[in-house]
C-alpha cells in the first residue's frame, strides 16, 4: 500500500469511502434476495378494473427490475418498501369487508391500514379513519410516495382511508370486494379521492 501514497488521500478519506462503500454493498446485499412480487397472484380478477391493475403492477414490475439493475440506493430502498407492503397486503389479500372488523374473518379499510404500517413499519395507527388522518402532513396526490396513507370522502357513505402502494394503486379493503389493490384511476376513487397523508412515525 506504501506506493498508492502519491495519491494522497488521507486516511479519513479512505474510511469514508470504504464506509460508503460498504453500506452500499450491504444494502444491495439485501435487495438481491428481495423476490419480487407475483402480480398475477396479486389481482382479483372480479375487479372492474383487474385488467389495468394487473398492467400497472406489470408495469411498476419491470420499473423495480431496472431499478434493481442500475438504480440509486434511495431507489432500491423503495423498490423493498413496495415488496414489504405487497407482502403485508398478501396476509389479507381476499379477507371480506366488515365494518369494525379488524381479523382474517372481516376487515374494514382503517383495520388494514392499521395492519399493514404494524407489519411494514411496527408502527401503531390510531384505530379510526377520523384519526389516522391527523397523524402526519397532507400530501397532494401529484406528490404522493408508497406508503402514504390515502383518504377519501365518498357521498352518503363513511369516510375511507388506504395505504399507496405507487404507479396510482393502493392496498384497499373495498366495501364490495373486499382487500384488493386498486387504482386511482378508478373513476369512484379518482372522485373521491381528498389527500394523502404523511405519517411522522417519531
Amino acid at each position: 500500500y506504501g506506493n498508492h501514497d502519491k495519491n494522497n488521500k488521507s486516511e479519513s478519506d479512505i474510511e469514508k469511502v470504504t464506509e460508503r462503500n460498504s453500506y452500499t454493498n450491504e444494502n444491495l446485499d439485501d435487495l438481491k434476495i428481495t423476490k419480487l412480487f407475483d402480480e398475477n397472484s396479486l389481482v382479483d380478477r372480479s375487479m372492474p378494473n383487474s385488467q389495468l391493475v394487473l398492467q400497472k403492477l406489470s408495469e411498476l414490475k419491470r420499473k423495480q427490475q431496472e431499478i434493481l439493475k442500475h438504480g440509486t440506493v434511495s431507489q432500491k430502498k423503495t423498490v423493498k418498501l413496495q415488496n414489504d407492503l405487497l407482502k403485508s397486503y398478501s396476509h389479507w389479500k381476499g379477507t371480506k369487508y366488515e365494518l369494525g372488523g379488524d381479523s382474517s374473518s372481516g376487515m374494514d379499510c382503517s383495520a388494514l391500514t392499521r395492519r399493514v404500517y404494524r407489519e411494514v413499519y411496527g408502527y401503531e395507527l390510531p384505530r379510526q379513519t377520523v384519526q389516522q388522518i391527523k397523524v402526519g402532513a397532507h400530501i397532494p396526490r401529484e406528490d404522493l410516495k408508497p406508503g402514504d396513507i390515502v383518504f377519501f370522502k365518498p357521498e352518503d357513505t363513511n369516510n375511507h382511508t388506504a395505504v399507496y402502494l405507487g404507479d396510482s394503486l393502493f392496498i384497499n379493503a373495498s366495501s364490495s370486494k373486499g382487500v384488493v389493490i386498486s387504482t386511482l384511476e378508478n373513476t369512484y376513487w379518482n372522485k373521491y379521492f381528498k389527500y394523502g397523508v404523511r405519517v411522522r412515525m417519531a
